[in-house]
């Protein structure tokens, strides 16, 4: 009878922890001997390393240069391509696009306003998988009402064997390690509200009844809040004794480090851009190009701006091969110094001009002023007809 007494006091202290920290309870990770972390995307955003790394993959494919092509030819940007979603700018529509995509490792882009005349959507809008319902018995339910199917496109960023769209969410599958941040967080916050480790007791080798042990606690409780840096003086034969970990401890801040490192490789961005300590030690790269050149390579490019400019490249008239296709382009992320541009530029061209200098007053913003191109007699420097 006391077991289950002590029992059921535990499990109405968890459940008051659960409260207090707004998850539902039920266990972490199934276990029962502790409340649950319910990893929504409003907690794994509430991770720092989380935020950071869907921020930055949303951040650089966002900032993308959008081009509209058949087969090799540019062509001028169709609508959908300059506008996909009419509420919102086509910045905006990327990144959130990318972010979903980073969470739930897929999207739905939903036709909500039909097609026009040309059969090409009106406007597409991101959609989150869970705002979708495939087993509802009315059909596919979006936010609880009744859609065509035809009218929402999966654009997975990764497709397990086995895994269902769901299964596969990287809020899913990183679910430990979410959690193992959040909670770190939150016992870290907890830690040093209190001023220390927040879960101990005080205990004597006397008889102590109750109004002597409410006496003790209210004392302590009091001190501890009013000066928590000051040590404390025990007496009456009582000892502190804690029950958890301390973080100045060594050893602690490492451990919330590996989690991060953790997170940082479920999202394919290097530990270094969201300032997390890695296993692998410190990678220096040569200029900016290179680190750039990785991440394109081994992450934005196959995991968030191929999927969705495949998917954006469905939605326009013509076939597969020979129809319209869209190219997010992010050469912009390994470009060198403009010193190195510069240089490969003159390499390339045998040292000969390649820009007229109104170019390149346009790049820079400046007010465009073609008198530059000209020689003091008004006609085309010699060094401008090789460009010519």
């Amino acid at each position: 009878m006391g077991s289950k007494k002590r029992k059921a006091q535990t499990r109405t202290l968890e459940l008051a922890v659960a409260e207090r920290h707004g998850f539902e309870s039920g266990g972490l990770l199934g276990h029962d001997s502790t409340y649950s972390v319910n990893v929504s995307e409003h907690v794994a955003l509430s991770v720092d390393t989380i935020l950071a790394c869907v921020r930055i993959l949303a951040d650089l494919t966002a900032d993308a240069g959008v081009g509209e092509y058949r087969g090799t030819t540019v062509l001028e940007p169709s609508r959908l391509v300059l506008r996909p979603m009419g509420s919102r700018t086509r910045r905006t529509w990327i990144w959130q696009s990318v972010a979903t995509m980073a969470i739930y490792s897929g999207l739905y882009l939903w036709e909500s306003l039909g097609r026009d005349s040309d059969g090409i959507p009106v406007t597409v809008e991101p959609v989150a998988p869970p705002r979708v319902n495939r087993d509802h018995p009315e059909g596919w339910t979006l936010d609880g009402r009744v859609v065509d199917p035809d009218t929402l496109h999966w654009v997975p960023r990764m497709t397990m064997p086995t895994l269902t769209r769901e299964l596969g969410a990287l809020l899913r599958l990183a679910r430990g390690a979410f959690a193992a941040a959040w909670s770190a967080d939150a016992y870290r916050s907890d830690f040093w509200e209190t001023g220390g480790a927040p879960s101990y007791y005080l205990s004597s080798d006397q008889k102590i009844d109750n109004t002597t042990a409410e006496q003790y606690q209210d004392r302590w409780v009091a001190r501890r809040t009013a000066g928590p840096g000051r040590p404390p003086v025990m007496g009456s034969g009582l000892t502190l004794n804690t029950l958890s970990a301390d973080l100045a401890a060594a050893g602690a801040s490492e451990a919330v480090s590996n989690i991060g490192a953790s997170i940082a490789r479920y999202f394919g961005v290097p530990a270094w851009l969201v300032n997390v300590k890695s296993e692998a030690g410190s990678l220096v790269y040569a200029n900016s190009s290179s680190a750039g050149l990785d991440l394109v390579r081994y992450t934005l490019q196959p995991g968030y701006a191929g999927p969705l400019a495949d998917a954006w490249s469905d939605l326009l008239p013509g076939g597969y091969l020979t129809g319209r296709r869209v190219v997010l382009d992010l050469r912009h992320l390994t470009l060198g110094t403009a010193l190195e541009q510069a240089q490969t530029h003159a390499i390339e061209t045998g040292n000969r001009p390649w820009r007229l200098p109104s170019e390149i007053r346009d790049e820079l913003h400046y007010p465009s002023d073609t008198t530059l191109d000209l020689d003091p007699n008004g006609a085309p420097a010699p060094a401008m007809e090789a460009i010519a």
